[in-house]
């Protein structure tokens, strides 16, 4: 089962396609992203990749996905400007996605 949600606030599902060659600039992100991570706005995150990897090959990361807990889609929105992605060009925000997303289950 899900865990209950704070009030006021909702899930959102977060998807965020890369620009063309923005691999180089992905290794920045982890530290920018620690504060948010233990304040709880982000419930979990990974990269998007363009098929599974076989072994001995590097990942091939086409973006990001993402579930923020946030009162608000701008709230969200505010957040990933703020991030070290957008600030160095990664993300590809013409195309990005949020969606409010509501868990069936978690597993750890």
């Amino acid at each position: 089962m899900s865990s209950a949600t704070p009030p006021g606030k909702f899930e959102w599902l977060v998807i965020l396609p890369d620009h063309e060659g923005a691999l180089e600039k992905r290794m920045e992100h982890f530290e920018g992203l620690k504060s948010s991570v233990e304040s709880g706005f982000w419930k979990m995150g990974g990269a998007l990749l363009e098929e599974v990897p076989k072994e001995g090959d590097a990942l091939k990361i086409q973006g990001s996905a993402m579930v923020a807990l946030a009162s608000s889609k701008e709230e969200v929105m505010e957040q990933l400007r703020n991030d070290i992605y957008a600030k160095n060009d990664v993300w590809d925000f013409s195309k990005v996605q949020i969606y409010p997303f509501k868990c069936a289950f978690r597993h750890p």
